[in-house]
């Protein structure tokens, strides 16, 4: 065996001495990853309510309002921030099978209703206040005279708290541009498509939907904080205790959380061999057009038919 050197015992020492501060340090790494990965917040789930129309009346006939929706939403999904959108096919069709658009317009109002059908957050409500064209007059380009026209587009946008239907945020989108004029007689107009896209209107409403963008992201990013996940809550029960010519009297009301236009269920409790509990069967919808503290009268928006005293009335 060769004989242990000076050399040896500081080589030794050396490799001792890394050891015990790997040990010191290794908790410490480990710690520090686990916070980063607790850190990150999970997304919030907005939902781009399909916009009410206000512009020029000659455009009505394009659906203006629903087209810069979808532009929108394409817009925000696109950024790189910490939220998520409810796909438009799927909220369009909720909205539709709930009653929830009279009119072209959808009720801010029911924000509540709305975000818990969703499964959303946030809601996004606006207004598209200006949508038209106006001749610039005659300009001469390279000595030739030829006619212009001006888009002018102006998009508002709210965020909504979608548990307390409080408004978190506000904010708006302009665009103006000049170019070539757009036949406001067209119909099944694609807000997609080459003739809109390279139009006066059509540059403008691209302007003012980046403008807006940008400014919702923004509110998005700063009010992230403030908006309150709806809990898992427990789904309670009243009673039909009279039946009216198209509505019944319910044996629930303020007391119970119950409020004007709010739409419940109306279930017959079936008992079921093999099954613990009496299974719901869903037999209509109501919705409360008179609240009391511990009584309710509501009219039937689907199904009714087959509807009897001492049916079940669901609610959260």
């Amino acid at each position: 065996m060769r004989n242990f050197t000076m050399a040896h015992y500081r080589l030794l020492s050396r490799i001792l001495c890394c050891f015990l501060i790997s040990l010191f340090l290794l908790p410490e790494v480990q710690a520090f990853a686990g916070e980063e990965a607790t850190a990150e917040e999970e997304p919030i789930t907005i939902a781009i309510i399909p916009l009410e129309y206000r512009g020029d009346y000659r455009f009505s006939r394009i659906n203006v309002g629903e087209q810069i929706s979808a532009l929108l939403t394409d817009y925000m999904v696109n950024q790189q921030v910490n939220f998520q959108l409810v796909e438009r096919d799927r909220l369009n069709s909720i909205l539709s099978e709930q009653n929830l658009i009279r009119s072209g317009v959808v009720d801010p109002s029911r924000a509540v209703d709305i975000g818990r059908l969703l499964g959303a957050d946030a809601l996004i409500f606006g207004t598209v206040t200006q949508f038209n064209l106006e001749s610039t007059g005659r300009v001469r380009v390279r000595g030739i005279g030829v006619g212009g026209t001006r888009g002018r587009v102006g998009v508002t946008a709210r965020m909504v708290n979608a548990e307390s239907g409080v408004i978190l945020g506000s904010v708006q989108g302009t665009g103006s541009a000049t170019g070539a004029s757009f036949d406001a007689s067209l119909q099944n107009v694609s807000f997609r498509g080459a003739e809109f896209m390279e139009s006066a209107i059509g540059r403008a409403t691209y302007e003012a939907v980046d403008d807006l963008g940008a400014n919702l992201v923004k509110a998005v990013s700063e009010n992230a904080d403030k908006v309150s996940r709806p809990a898992v809550r427990e789904v309670r029960m009243g009673q039909i205790v009279q039946l009216l010519d198209n509505g019944v009297i319910i044996n629930v009301g303020a007391n119970d959380g119950v409020r004007e236009k709010q739409q419940l269920q109306i279930a017959r409790l079936m008992k079921v061999e093999g099954v613990d509990e009496e299974v719901r069967i869903p037999i209509g919808t109501i919705e409360i057009v008179s609240v009391q503290s511990s009584a309710s009268v509501a009219i039937f928006i689907d199904g009714g038919d087959d509807v009897q005293v001492g049916d079940a009335v669901l609610f959260e």
